[in-house]
Parts: structure tokens; C-alpha cells; sequence
């Protein structure tokens, strides 16, 4: 599932730009695939930021696409990763409809869920991974229409070759996929909502946007010594009780913490203290470390990477 299909390749382009979308800054990572291997892992050449002034995304992809316009030539296949503060994610029954017709349908069976009216609704889905007995869920994406506009049109001035737009929930567990055993992971940067995540067997199976947590990369040692960590304990039980409690599966084995935090010894000392799970960090993949931030608000832009090299592969298949 993709947020938006933009189908417009032109050119056998090796390069793909990844724009990821905060609340308060851009990213960009440019990397470049192999010709014909698919498990390849990409060359990463570039990864930056800027900070955005005034809310003016477009504004801060047009001036990083201009620091590095050597890499924007002969249309390069481009990604749009949305952050949890662009974004509204929701489950809701699958509407009895036709697959290729729910897309469209989306906007008005989710008018009484999210804060945006229908008008400016896009919206796309992509499929429960878990489902309880009698259920059929799907979970929903929606962006505002007003938002990604000027984004769209800005990137449009690099290239027409937009593969798609994906939410940061999609994008991030691109870089789980070798978690066999059930795990939590815990991810949240800068300021933006924290995803909890349950993972098995390689694929995403439960997810959660915890906007009450945006505040926890920027909490001080003494905050997090006084128990400031401790909500995040408390919604990493609730995705662990939901796990295996609600959907019946496995024990969850492990918590993996990825929080941009620079107080990282506190923050595992809290949780393991709350949970008695076993933890570690989150690693980034080997292809990213030469040029990756630390903190781990590049993982966006990283995942768009792998989701794109997936499109192109899957693209050269049907071909």
C-alpha cells in the first residue's frame, strides 16, 4: 500500500531521493541501487536535514534538492515518507466494497474518525497483518490534501518520477524485517508522536501512534531518574498485553528502543527497572552507518530507501 500511486517513470534511473516529513524539519537521503541484483544492499550517498520555518515543507525540500541538485538530473526516482505529526493512522472494518473501490471510499467511511473534512481527505490502507476471530481490519493512512499539494508540486520541479507517498509506520519497519521473535520496538524522535510496534516473523503485526509521548527524546537525565520514562513503559505492556492477550500470540521476548534521546543508559534503566524484559538498541543497517545521524530520526528516510528499492524491483519483474 502506498499513500499515493504516482506511476510515472520514464527513465531506468539507479538514484532514488527520499524526502521524510517532520514537524519541524525535512530529511533527505539520496542513494543508488544496483542494476539487476535485488538483494543488493543500496549505496547511501547522501543524508541530511533542515529545519522547516513557518511550516513551509515545500519550502525546505526545495532548498535541499537545490544543495545537492547534482543528484536530481535524468529524473530520479523519488519517495515521500510521512511523519505521525503529518499523518492520522486508524483501524476500521473493511468496508464492504470491492478492493480496487475502498481507496476511493475511504474519505467518507473515515469522516466521523478524523479531524479533517472529507474534501481534503487522501487516504489508503493497507491490511491488518493480525486479525481476531471474525474480524476484517484494515488500517487506514490519511494526510491532508492542503499539506501534500505544495509538497508534491515542489518535488514535481526534480522529477516526475514519484513512486509514492508511505507513512512513517510503513517506512520504519522496512528496517525490522530480521525480527523473527516477537518484539516491541519503542521508536520516537525530536518531537514527534512515538510509535510502538510489535513485531514477528520479519513483518510489522501491530502499531501505534502515541502522541502523549512526543516529548520523550527531550527529557533530561534527572527527569528520566525521577520516573520520566515511565509512560513509555507503560504503553510498551500495553502493546505486549495487546499482542498476547487480544490477538492470542506468542510472548513478546524483547524490547528494542529506538529514542533519540541523548541519555540513553537512564532511559534502559527505567524500562528494564518497569518491565523485566530483556532490551537493547536499535542498530542501524550496515549500508547507513558511515553517514548515519545516531539518533535515530533517519530511520524515515532509511526505510523510504528500502520501500523504493522493493517498487523498482517489483517494477523490473512485471517488465
Amino acid at each position: 500500500m502506498t499513500l499515493i500511486r504516482l506511476w510515472r517513470a520514464k527513465h531506468n534511473n539507479r538514484l532514488v531521493l527520499t524526502y521524510a516529513l517532520a514537524s519541524g524539519y525535512v530529511s533527505l537521503a539520496i542513494a543508488e541501487f544496483g542494476d539487476n541484483d535485488p538483494e543488493h544492499a543500496p549505496a547511501l550517498i547522501v543524508s541530511d536535514h533542515i529545519e522547516v520555518t513557518n511550516g513551509d515543507s515545500a519550502a525546505a525540500i526545495r532548498e535541499l534538492s537545490n544543495r545537492y541538485s547534482r543528484y536530481t538530473k535524468g529524473s530520479p526516482m523519488a519517495v515521500v515518507i510521512l511523519g505521525p505529526s503529518v499523518y492520522q493512522s486508524v483501524q476500521l472494518e473493511r468496508p464492504n466494497l470491492p478492493a480496487e473501490e475502498i481507496t476511493q471510499a475511504l474519505r467518507y467511511n473515515l469522516r466521523d474518525l478524523v479531524s479533517l473534512p472529507p474534501t481534503d481527505i487522501v487516504a489508503d490502507y493497507y491490511d491488518a497483518p493480525v486479525q481476531l476471530a471474525g474480524q476484517d481490519k484494515i488500517n487506514a493512512i490519511v494526510a491532508d490534501r492542503k499539506v501534500l499539494q505544495p509538497v508534491l508540486n515542489e518535488i514535481h520541479q526534480v522529477t516526475e518520477n514519484i513512486l509514492g507517498i508511505f507513512s512513517e509506520e510503513q517506512a520504519i519497519a522496512q528496517l525490522f524485517t530480521d525480527q523473527n521473535e516477537p518484539a516491541v520496538v519503542a521508536y520516537q524522535h525530536d518531537l514527534e508522536p512515538a510509535l510502538l510496534q510489535v513485531y514477528a516473523q520479519g513483518k510489522l503485526q501491530v502499531n501505534r501512534v502515541v502522541r502523549s509521548l512526543e516529548q520523550l527524546s527531550q527529557l533530561g537525565a534527572d527527569e528520566i531518574d525521577l520516573g520520566g520514562a515511565s509512560p513509555l513503559s507503560v504503553e510498551v505492556q500495553r502493546s505486549a498485553d495487546y499482542f498476547e492477550r487480544q490477538l492470542r500470540q506468542r510472548p513478546i521476548r524483547e524490547l528494542i528502543i529506538a529514542v533519540g534521546s541523548k541519555h540513553r543508559q537512564s532511559i534502559a534503566k527505567q524500562l528494564n527497572q518497569d518491565l523485566g524484559l530483556e532490551s537493547r538498541w536499535a542498530e542501524y543497517p550496515a549500508w547507513a552507518q558511515e553517514l548515519a545521524v545516531g539518533d535515530f530520526s533517519d530511520f524515515p528516510v532509511l526505510g523510504g530507501v528500502m520501500l523504493a528499492q522493493q517498487l523498482r524491483n517489483a517494477k523490473q519483474v512485471a517488465a
